[in-house]
């Protein structure tokens, strides 16, 4: 068995729009997460949280059954497609951009 067979994939984005576009990334976001909820079984968590010291600056804390799941069913979705395209047409520009990727493996809780 690979060790992260059976382990919950976690991705993180971290990021930043250019200065007071946050507002625009959560409405397009918004509509996404909605989506991502109601019909992506896969996905087990799906959170947008912005900086207490930047309004512009977040990250986006996804959890998956599998990597592969996001690879062939979120990012391949047209909702997925769509987010990016509505970011693209309201301007949205980032300013910085970093993805990690994760197992989890290690002691802790997701919710209380």
């Amino acid at each position: 068995m690979h060790p992260t067979e059976g382990k919950v994939f976690v991705l993180l984005v971290s990021g930043k729009v250019k200065e007071g576009q946050g507002p625009t990334l959560a409405s397009c976001f918004q509509k996404l997460a909605t989506y991502v909820e109601a019909n992506e079984p896969g996905c087990l968590s799906y959170q947008l949280s912005f900086s207490d010291k930047d309004p512009d600056a977040f990250i986006i804390f996804e959890r998956y059954t599998t990597a592969q799941y996001l690879e062939d069913t979120h990012w391949k979705s047209e909702p997925f497609a769509q987010f990016r395209k509505d970011l693209e047409a309201a301007g949205v520009e980032w300013v910085e951009k970093s993805v990690t990727r994760f197992y989890e493996n290690g002691p802790g809780y997701m919710a209380k």
